[in-house]
């Protein structure tokens, strides 16, 4: 009888630091249109075991108009004591990485280009993440459309000074256009911007499409697009989700993969400065039919047969 009291108190006692152990928290911020970058990241965390609720909670911030501004935003995930903090494209970086140098960041998006980290092989002591060559990738997407619908009266390029991604965006696709003797109308925008009049120019100059910098919001941005009859390019295969033409960029599903596996790694006590930055080298072609067909045009096969996923 005694022995079974023993026995009954040592599981007891084992069982209580099970029940008190901390569920780990993981802050999430957009800079832009959450999905499907949302989505593939919980997945990847749920192949990684994570039951959500149970394993880990997510505190996700989206940035817009409406409900402040980024630096705010990153600011009440700070205070609210995330283990790990996710920020998706350069704003979203930028914003965290001025709030916090203890709060393990893992970014998803183009740090490395815009300057954010000194070095890809040894990020700065809070702060690794996944990326892509995004600004290259932008010119070739830019370039794939060319090959589709020759450009013969010019291309608008819709910016977002708050990102400095735009600098090196602008840089390498204009390096592009001007190899094929392409005229670029860039137009300089601020993050939470109305795109309504920057559409309205862009229709109104004639120019035969427009490539959308993603941190100024892509849903509106194809929506206005489409209203204007404006094909529109990215680099990010969210934009052909919400309907967007056509998109060149890394594979989205690795990247955000990519991001789980460091997430977990952190929270099982690895540091960020021992995580190389992961540069995603497999990259997609997504194109939108449904939207080509509003636009009064199809793929031809011969482009169809290089095309990754095609969204009907």
């Amino acid at each position: 009888m005694k022995r079974r009291h023993l026995l009954a108190g040592a599981i007891a006692a084992a069982a209580a630091p099970a029940r008190a152990q901390k569920v780990p928290r993981v802050g999430i911020l957009f800079a832009a249109d959450p999905e499907p970058t949302w989505t593939m990241f919980r997945k990847a965390m749920a192949d990684l075991g994570y039951v959500e609720g149970r394993t880990v909670v997510y505190d996700k911030r989206i940035a817009s108009r409406e409900r402040g501004d980024l630096d705010a935003l990153a600011k009440e995930l700070v205070e609210s004591k995330v283990d790990v903090i996710v920020p998706v494209l350069s704003p979203a970086i930028a914003a965290v990485k001025a709030q916090t140098t203890t709060i393990p960041i893992v970014f998803n998006g183009g740090a490395p280009q815009t300057g954010m980290v000194g070095s890809m092989a040894r990020p700065e002591a809070n702060l690794t993440g996944v990326t892509s060559a995004s600004s290259t990738l932008a010119g070739k997407a830019l370039q794939l459309f060319h090959e589709l619908k020759p450009i013969t009266k010019g291309f608008g390029l819709l910016l977002n000074t708050t990102d400095p991604f735009h600098v090196p965006l602008q840089r390498d696709v204009e390096a592009v256009a001007r190899a094929n003797l392409i005229e670029t109308l860039p137009v300089l925008l601020k993050s939470g911007v109305d795109l309504s009049p920057a559409m309205e120019t862009m229709a109104r100059r004639g120019v035969d499409g427009v490539l959308v910098q993603p941190s100024l919001g892509l849903e509106a941005a194809a929506a206005l697009a489409l209203k204007h009859r404006l094909p529109a390019i990215s680099f990010r295969r969210e934009f052909v989700e919400v309907g967007g033409l056509l998109s060149y960029g890394g594979d989205q599903g690795e990247i955000n993969r990519g991001v789980a596996a460091y997430v977990d790694r952190i929270l099982k006590g690895a540091k960020p400065a021992d995580l190389p930055v992961v540069n995603t080298a497999k990259v997609e072609l997504v194109v939108n039919r449904k939207t080509a067909r509003a636009l009064g045009f199809d793929f031809p096969p011969m482009f169809l047969a290089r095309v990754d996923e095609v969204i009907e």
